[in-house]
Order: C-alpha cells, then structure tokens, then sequence
C-alpha cells in the first residue's frame, strides 16, 4: 500500500477508536444512572481502563497518521 492511503487508514482507525471510547463512556454513565444489578465498582474500574486505553491509543494512531 502507498504511504498516503496508509495515513488515511491511521487516522480512520484513530477516529473509530475515539469514537468507541465515547461510546463506552455514555454506557458507563448511564449503568450508573439506572439501577441494575451490577457491580458498580468493577463497572467503572473497567469502562474507566477501557476508555483510557482506548484513548490512548485513538491518539497515537491519528498522530501516525497525521505524520
């Protein structure tokens, strides 16, 4: 693949990881709005390492992308 549409691809991939990130931030907040029979702790321990994660890497791939 040419270098150029390898960029697109990074920065495509950077953007749908921020999305998911995004995504599973609205899903913790609102499991914390409702009241279900869940753990709350682990819950958010987990929606909070994922959307770390997930984060981290979104911005390492738009980064690769954008050089």
């Amino acid at each position: 693949m040419s270098p150029k549409v390898l960029k697109a691809i990074y920065i495509e991939a950077g953007q749908y990881t921020l999305d998911l990130s995004k995504l599973i931030f609205g899903g913790v907040i609102l499991t914390m709005i409702t009241n279900a029979d869940i753990n709350r702790i682990i819950t958010f321990a987990i929606g909070c390492i994922s959307i770390i994660v997930l984060t981290i890497i979104g911005f390492i791939l738009y980064k690769k992308g954008k050089e």
